[in-house]
């Protein structure tokens, strides 16, 4: 078991910028580990206990209902993924889990829409997307927050990532992991060790066990935080972004053998168009780019086309068909 480290965002969140020792911590935390918790985030421990009530709701729902939502109905990667229905981990069976995506409600019609943007799916269900939009839009806040502590302890202006967080790429998930008789070995996990696509995934949980990170030493361990805190983690592109310099690090989680497990990430990106190129204050003559610069939708459309089910099986009818 190990604790991630513990940063207090909350004299930033008031002053409305990076403050104190904070911008040390976070960079120090990316730079070793690449997690850390997040405590005085602001988002209410009732809205919080609201939004995994929503899950457990949702996902008690008969398999018609759900199925009802099912994401390859979805053009633009929204809805829900029955058990199995993604492989984070290429080498194993599709993972113990079932998930409910949502993101930012853009109607179809909207101005230069990207593949990854649009509608929702969303269950007649009281209450639910009213919480999860609430949850969702207070989570946006909490890493654009992140993204000015990053952008200062890359000796960038605060401001540097503003733009293209103006209206960022946005998946929230709701999670569930079925509870299991006895802890299972490496042939199927809840979630296949991977590291995440994007910029920052936000997640808070149930507090039931199972996430793990890798170590730098190639170890597993559990992760434990308190009660009231995000987890946060980097994603690929920001790895991309400091040239290396911070750690998008693998994770995983173990089926849970206590009682299921409910989870809810948030995902969150630049815009479609944002060239991802190492920025200038992480190369150097010692260090160069070590790598292309990508466009964040294309680098993200190509990651889901390689994890979910339905999206791989498309991808391979489509060179089936291709002359």
């Amino acid at each position: 078991m190990t604790t991630v480290p513990v940063v207090d965002i909350s004299a930033t969140l008031a002053a409305g910028q990076p403050v104190g020792e904070i911008v040390e911590q976070v960079d120090r935390a990316c730079r070793e580990v690449g997690f850390f918790a997040v405590v005085g985030h602001g988002i209410e421990p009732a809205l919080r206990a609201e939004v995994l009530e929503r899950a457990v709701e949702f996902f008690a729902l008969p398999d018609d209902k759900k199925r009802a939502l099912a994401i390859e109905r979805s053009a633009n990667n929204r809805g829900y993924a029955g058990i199995a229905g993604e492989r984070l981990q290429p080498d194993l069976p599709g993972d113990l889990k079932e998930s409910f995506d949502i993101g930012p409600e853009l109607p179809a019609d909207t101005p230069n829409l990207s593949p990854l943007e649009g509608p929702n799916q969303w269950p007649d269900q009281p209450g639910f997307r009213d919480t999860l939009e609430r949850y969702q839009d207070d989570a946006i806040d909490v890493a654009r927050a992140l993204m000015r502590i990053v952008a200062a302890a890359n000796g960038l202006e605060e401001t540097h990532f503003d733009a293209c967080v103006e209206r960022p790429i946005v998946n929230t998930r709701l999670l569930h992991y079925p509870q299991v008789d006895q802890r299972t070995s490496d042939a199927q996990l809840g979630c296949g060790a991977h590291s995440d696509y994007g910029c920052l995934t936000l997640l808070y949980h149930d507090g039931t066990p199972g996430l793990q990170l890798m170590t730098v030493d190639d170890e597993w361990v559990d992760v434990a935080v308190p009660d009231d805190a995000l987890i946060v983690n980097l994603g690929d592109l920001l790895q991309r972004w400091t040239n290396d310099r911070y750690r998008s690090t693998k994770h995983r989680v173990i089926p849970p053998t206590e009682r299921d497990r409910y989870s809810v990430p948030v995902f969150f990106n630049p815009e479609w168009n944002t060239e991802v190129r190492c920025l200038p204050n992480c190369v150097t003559d010692e260090r160069p780019a070590r790598h292309e610069p990508v466009l964040a939708g294309e680098y993200l459309q190509s990651r889901f086309d390689d994890t979910f089910i339905y999206r791989e099986e498309a991808s391979a009818m489509r060179k089936v068909v291709t002359p």
